[in-house]
C-alpha cells in the first residue's frame, strides 16, 4: 500500500486540480465537515447531516479512507439509523483499498476498481447524500481519481447530486478531501522550521514529518480545511499549507466538530463540541524559513451556534456577550508554553489570557525542541479584534474575532555556569 500510496502523490501533485463539472459553482447542496473523533452519539453533527438531506433516495456511506472499511461503514450506520434515517435508505458503496480483518466472508480490497463501475455507481445515481469515513485520505484519492486526474463515475456523481442540493459529509480523511487542495500529513513543527513539501507515503506520516499536500475532491471551492485541529496542534502546519496553496483561507475543524456549509448561500454554522479556526490570509507574508515566518494573518474562533460568512469570515451569528470593555480577568501573562502553563487549548488562551483580559494587549506561546529550535506564535488585540463569552449547553464558551497573528523562529541558547 506504501508503494502505491506514493506512486498516487508524485502522479497528483504534479497535476492541476482536477475540475469539477461546471456547474458546481451553482452547488445547491450542504457540507458537513467533521474534524474526527465523533461519538458516536453526537446528535449535533449527525442531526446536521440528517436535517440536510432532501425527502427522498438513498443515503451512501462510502467507506474508501477507511483500514476496516466494513466496520467502519456499520459504525456510521448505527449512528444514523439511532438519529432517525430509516435503515431502508442506507447503503453502503462498496469502495476500498484494504480488507477489513473484522470480517471473514468478504475480501474488500477487491473493490478498489468499484468507484469505475458505472452500474454500480448507477444504483445510486437520486443519492440524498453521501458520508465518507476516517482513515487516510489519500485512500480516497487514489479509489476516485484516475492517475491523470480523471474522475470517476462515483465522484462526477457526487458533484452532480451535491449541485442538485444532495449532501455531503465526511469526518477525519473526509474532512480532509473538500478542499480543492489537500493536507495528507505533516506536524506543525515540522512544517514551520522545515517548510520544504515531501511526498506522503503512509498513514503513519499524517501525524509528524514534513507538510506534505496534494489535490483534494474540490467540493469546497474555497479555502483549505485541516481537521483534528485544536488536539493535534496543527494551526502551524495549517499556515505553512496556506501559502504553498495560496490559498486565503484556511479553516480549522476540531474534533467532534463540524462545520456545515450551505453552498447557495455561502454561509457555515458550527456544530458539536469544540470549534471552528477561521484563518484570513488575504494580506498575509510569508518569510521562509524566517526568523519572521509568518505576518498579518487574522485569526477567529467560532463554537457552537455560530453562524459566519466563508466570503469574508465575519460573523453572522454570535455566541455570548462582548468581553472587551468588560474583561472578566485581569492578570499578567508570562510568555512560553509547556505543560506548566495554564489554558492550553487554542480558545482558552485567545479568551481567558487575551480578549476577555484588560492586563493584556499580546500573547506569545512558545515550542521549543531538544535542539534549542523554537517558534514563537504571537497574538495581538487590535481595534478591530472582539471576543465574546457565553454559553453553550451549559458550557463556558469564548468566540474570538479577527486576532491579528504571526510565527516567528528563534534559537534558545541555555545559559552556561
Amino acid at each position: 500500500m506504501k508503494t502505491l500510496l506514493s506512486m498516487w502523490v508524485l502522479l497528483l501533485c504534479s497535476l492541476p486540480v482536477a475540475a469539477a463539472p461546471a456547474e458546481a459553482n451553482a452547488n445547491k447542496g450542504t457540507l458537513v465537515i467533521a474534524g474526527g473523533a465523533v461519538r458516536a452519539d453526537n446528535a449535533d453533527v449527525f442531526g446536521a447531516f440528517i436535517r440536510a438531506l432532501p425527502a427522498n433516495g438513498p443515503v451512501v456511506i462510502v467507506p474508501a479512507a477507511s483500514g476496516q472499511p466494513s466496520r467502519s461503514a456499520r459504525d456510521v450506520a448505527d449512528s444514523l439509523t439511532a438519529f432517525g434515517v430509516n435503515a431502508d435508505r442506507l447503503t453502503v458503496f462498496p469502495v476500498a483499498l484494504r480488507d477489513d480483518s473484522t470480517t471473514e466472508d468478504v475480501d474488500e480490497s477487491r473493490w478498489q476498481e468499484h468507484a469505475w463501475d458505472e452500474q454500480r455507481v448507477a444504483l445510486v445515481r437520486d443519492a440524498a447524500g453521501f458520508w465518507f469515513t476516517g482513515g487516510d485520505q489519500m485512500r480516497i484519492v487514489s479509489l476516485l481519481r484516475s492517475e491523470s486526474g480523471q474522475l470517476s463515475p462515483l465522484l462526477s456523481l457526487i458533484h452532480q447530486r451535491l449541485q442538485a442540493g444532495a449532501v455531503v459529509g465526511g469526518t477525519s480523511a473526509g474532512a480532509a478531501i473538500m478542499s480543492e487542495r489537500m493536507i495528507t500529513g505533516g506536524d506543525s513543527f515540522t512544517a514551520l522550521i522545515e517548510p520544504g513539501p515531501v511526498d506522503y507515503e503512509a498513514i503513519e506520516e499524517q501525524e509528524s514529518g514534513h507538510l506534505s499536500m496534494t489535490a483534494g475532491l474540490g467540493f469546497l471551492s474555497q479555502g483549505l480545511v485541516d481537521q483534528h485541529f485544536d488536539r493535534k496542534a496543527r494551526l502551524g502546519r495549517l499556515v505553512r499549507a496556506l501559502d504553498l496553496a495560496d490559498a486565503a483561507w484556511g479553516y480549522g475543524v476540531d474534533e467532534d466538530t463540524a462545520m456545515v456549509v450551505e453552498l447557495a448561500s455561502g454561509r457555515a454554522s458550527v456544530v458539536g463540541s469544540g470549534s471552528i479556526t477561521v484563518l484570513d490570509a488575504g494580506n498575509a507574508r510569508y518569510h521562509w524559513p524566517g526568523p519572521q515566518l509568518a505576518r498579518t494573518l487574522q485569526l477567529s474562533l467560532y463554537p457552537a451556534g455560530s453562524r459566519f460568512d466563508l466570503a469574508t469570515g465575519k460573523p453572522l451569528t454570535i455566541v455570548g456577550d462582548p468581553t472587551v470593555g468588560e474583561e472578566y480577568f485581569g492578570h499578567s501573562l508570562r510568555a512560553g508554553g509547556g505543560m506548566a502553563f495554564p489554558n492550553q487549548t487554542l480558545e482558552q488562551m485567545l479568551g481567558n489570557d487575551l480578549l476577555d483580559n484588560r492586563a493584556a494587549q499580546e500573547l506569545r506561546r512558545w515550542s521549543i525542541d531538544a535542539r534549542g529550535q523554537a517558534l514563537v506564535y504571537v497574538f495581538r488585540q487590535t481595534a478591530q479584534s472582539a471576543g465574546y463569552w457565553g454559553r453553550v449547553a451549559g458550557a463556558s464558551r469564548y468566540t474570538i474575532t479577527a486576532v491579528d497573528f504571526s510565527i516567528d523562529r528563534i534559537q534558545v541558547t541555555a545559559p552556561t555556569d
